[in-house]
């Protein structure tokens, strides 16, 4: 599966796939009892993008000790949209608001990104200078 794993930063926004698990197809209902294949979930996000606001690095403290325990798919980084003094992050409906401290399950609408890499605080420069450059090429600085 992490073969199928890729983020691409380009001139003028990210791609990233995150691939999941699935059953593979098979006799029992459609589906393999004993076989998985790969599902992509391919994602792209325009730096021009409302939702593309704030990028930083979101991994858990003491990540090392705790993938080593626990498992863990690498350090995270988060790419979101927050306003009101960063007390609300954006929802799919641009008139959603939606409290910073809800989590993800009780609030499926909330957009924001995750990307999981191997050096997140490196991974947080490149994707901002990246952004940075596409903004002052198309004439968009704050």
């Amino acid at each position: 599966m992490n073969a199928s794993r890729y983020i691409y930063v380009r001139e003028n926004g990210i791609e990233w796939n995150s691939p999941s698990m699935q059953p593979a197809k098979g006799t029992c209902c459609g589906q393999s009892c004993t076989e998985l294949a790969v599902m992509d979930n391919i994602t792209v996000l325009y730096f021009d993008d409302i939702n593309f606001d704030d990028v930083r690095n979101d991994t858990r403290c003491c990540n090392t000790c705790m993938t080593f325990c626990c498992g863990g798919r690498g350090e995270q980084v988060q790419i979101e949209s927050t306003f009101c003094f960063s007390c609300c992050i954006r929802g799919r409906d641009n008139r959603t608001c939606i409290p910073v401290c809800c989590p993800d399950l009780c609030c499926p609408c909330i957009v924001k990104s995750e990307l999981w890499v191997e050096d997140a605080p490196a991974a947080v420069k490149i994707i901002r200078d990246a952004r940075d450059d596409a903004k002052r090429r198309l004439g968009l600085d704050d």
